[in-house]
């Protein structure tokens, strides 16, 4: 009776038909997973260059801003009283700006070598070390530049009395000042 009961044997080639279109839809599985890997891939790292190069040009215009506060600076005399806390905030402003420079630079190259490893936690490394703002910066640019400006109205006050003191010198050597007369009626 347990004769009756079983299926029939399979044949080898049936067997090995069976075996084969079973590793065939494993194959094709396993591809479609890949390439939808990718695709999730070039994605992320499309938007994290993105969000990169977005922060670099950031930095960049950040740059751009301070460039005339330096010239500004550099075109005080070196011995006005109190320009040391400026000069002092300035070359913070300035080397903050280069580090941040440095690190967008940086992050490009680990950003590549992220997604050549394709290791999630590598990409996540990088997109947590990418910064969101500029911390401040703009802030203390903006101090900065005000900071400057009692200065440069001092200077410019110092100036307009040395020119006012050489014009009356020069019109006193030719024979001194004229009084003003009464108008006539």
């Amino acid at each position: 009776m347990d004769r009756q009961r079983r299926a029939p044997p399979l044949s080898a080639a049936f067997r090995s038909r069976v075996i084969l279109l079973l590793l065939s839809a494993a194959c094709v599985a396993t591809s479609l997973a890949g390439c939808r890997n990718s695709k999730e891939q070039a994605r992320q790292k499309a938007e994290l260059t993105k969000s990169l190069d977005d922060f670099k040009a950031q930095i960049s215009e950040l740059q751009r801003q301070v460039a005339p506060l330096r010239a500004r600076y550099n075109a005080l005399p070196e011995d006005l009283p109190g320009l040391e806390t400026v000069r002092s905030d300035l070359f913070a402003v300035e080397e903050v700006l280069g580090v941040e420079d440095a690190r967008g630079k940086w992050l490009s190259g680990e950003l590549d070598k992220a997604f050549a490893s394709g290791k999630k936690e590598d990409i996540d490394a990088v997109r947590n070390a990418i910064p969101k703002g500029n911390d401040g910066i703009a802030k203390m640019i903006v101090k900065v530049m005000h900071e400057l400006l009692p200065f440069e109205r001092l200077v410019a006050q110092s100036r307009l009395f040395e020119e006012l003191d050489a014009a009356a010198k020069a019109a006193g050597g030719r024979g001194g000042h004229k009084e003003r007369q009464p108008a006539h009626r």
